[in-house]
């Protein structure tokens, strides 16, 4: 297993970051920069939102969306708040889309503008899911995703992290079934796992 120094947890990454440099840049997107002191602060900010909708430790939350500065807020959000994001690839159908949210148990979904209407098409399949969350925000049904999380307080929750809880979960597959295999990230470590079944713990 390979550890960074100072670095202990994914939680950590930005954390860290925003102590020692907080004005340097994390994000550099389509024009926008974003600091480490702002990058933190929106993953307390999203970690907070969590954590009163009612995410406990280790449950998953699932995003479909394209690259941009909310998967990282998302990615370290989720860390704090000790939940296991499930990103999912966006070039899948939607009931591979459907298969992924129900097989990893997903409790909330953030969708990306470009994919409302794929998920729209799913939304009465998905078994585990309280919410779906709209990044871009303009959905009729949907809870914005920066009015969401703008309520929250901007205060690391500071929840302790074990040795064998995930950080992310991931699914892969091959053309002709859904996606049977799934890897998960030590929220610890900088290590992979696979599993031929949903894994629960990174031990």
């Amino acid at each position: 297993m390979l550890e960074i120094a100072g670095v202990p947890t994914v939680a950590d990454i930005v954390r860290r970051h925003a102590m020692a440099r907080p004005e340097a840049i994390a994000i550099h997107f389509e024009g926008r920069k974003i600091t480490y002191r702002d990058l933190n602060r929106r993953a307390n900010q999203v970690a907070n939102a969590l954590i009163a909708a009612g995410i406990r430790p280790q449950a998953r939350i699932a995003v479909l969306a394209k690259n941009g500065p909310a998967f990282f807020e998302l990615w370290f959000g989720a860390a704090k708040a000790n939940a296991v994001l499930v990103p999912i690839n966006f070039r899948l159908a939607p009931p591979e889309i459907a298969f992924v949210v129900n097989d990893a148990q997903a409790e909330l979904l953030f969708v990306g503008a470009d994919f409302y209407g794929a998920v729209e098409k799913i939304a009465h399949d998905l078994k585990h899911a309280r919410a779906i969350i709209a990044l871009d925000g303009k959905h009729p049904q949907w809870a914005d995703y920066t009015a969401w999380s703008a309520r929250a307080s901007a205060a690391d929750p500071g929840l302790p992290i074990l040795a064998s809880d995930c950080a992310v979960q991931m699914y892969t597959s091959g053309t002709t079934a859904a996606g049977r295999w799934s890897a998960s990230m030590p929220a610890r470590r900088t290590s992979w796992r696979a599993s031929s079944t949903r894994p629960r713990s990174c031990s």
